[in-house]
């Protein structure tokens, strides 16, 4: 079975080449043979949506592929990109734990492979298997304190230049300094970025010309070069929009 594109899913966790340090990637063998007699192998096209807010929660999904943004809505239909998930992540873990509806949506933004596992299923396994559950305190955790840095970001931020130079000095911790500055993949729309960080296209749009300009960071391609973080970190608190008609 495949996903549009090129990605070829796989269904034998104990075998699967994408087996890595994940949520249930690194269980015991007899743990990860028991996670796998519950769990249902699906693959996901760009678009798809694997829950939407409010929904309940029926068990989690495991992302063993692709990625996949979590989202929230106001009341006026404005959307907020929570998190992007990646392999190894495990969705709707809170919800289904807690017995509650999901609190966000899940889209898929490149095509993947999960592996979603009935709540009853998933309960029992982490009842019965420490490692499991251990696992599940883990992620949960990691869930918290991600959140707990975006809200800092968002409410202590005073403009949205900061927001966004934050995002950017978050995304190059994953990336390697080759002594040259940081390249990133841009790998989201300028609507999406908007979305993370709570504000407009244009905005997005707009801010990152400004950024060049101060010679912050470089667009080569579909990469984006921050040449020196510490200078984009000390730019935070000073990055506002240039006046109408000023560039």
């Amino acid at each position: 079975m495949k996903v549009p594109g090129t990605l070829k899913t796989q269904e034998d966790c104990l075998g699967c080449v994408w087996r890595s340090e994940g949520f249930f990637c690194d269980l015991p063998n007899s743990e990860l043979r028991q996670f796998s007699s519950y769990k249902i192998t699906h693959a996901y096209p760009r678009g798809t949506a694997l829950f939407t807010e409010g929904q309940p929660a029926n068990g989690v999904y495991m992302l063993c592929a692709g990625r996949v943004k979590l989202s929230t809505y106001s009341e006026e239909g404005r959307s907020l990109i929570v998190r992007v998930a990646e392999p190894g992540e495990i969705l709707g873990l809170s919800a289904c734990v807690a017995g509650v509806t999901h609190e966000g949506s899940a889209q898929v933004i490149a095509d993947c492979q999960v592996n979603f596992v009935r709540r009853s299923e998933f309960l029992s396994l982490l009842k019965n298997n420490s490692a499991a559950a251990m696992n599940a305190i883990r992620e949960l955790s990691h869930l918290y304190h991600k959140a707990h840095a975006q809200i800092c970001s968002l409410g202590l931020s005073v403009s949205a230049g900061d927001k966004l130079a934050k995002l950017l000095l978050d995304w190059s911790k994953k990336c390697d300094d080759g002594g040259a500055g940081v390249s990133i993949e841009m790998l989201y729309t300028h609507e999406e970025v908007a979305e993370m960080i709570g504000t407009s296209r244009e905005t997005v749009t707009r801010m990152l010309k400004i950024f060049k300009d101060r010679g912050l960071i470089q667009i080569i391609g579909p990469h984006l070069l921050i040449p020196d973080k510490r200078r984009l970190r000390g730019a935070i608190g000073h990055i506002h929009l240039s006046p109408p008609g000023v560039t």
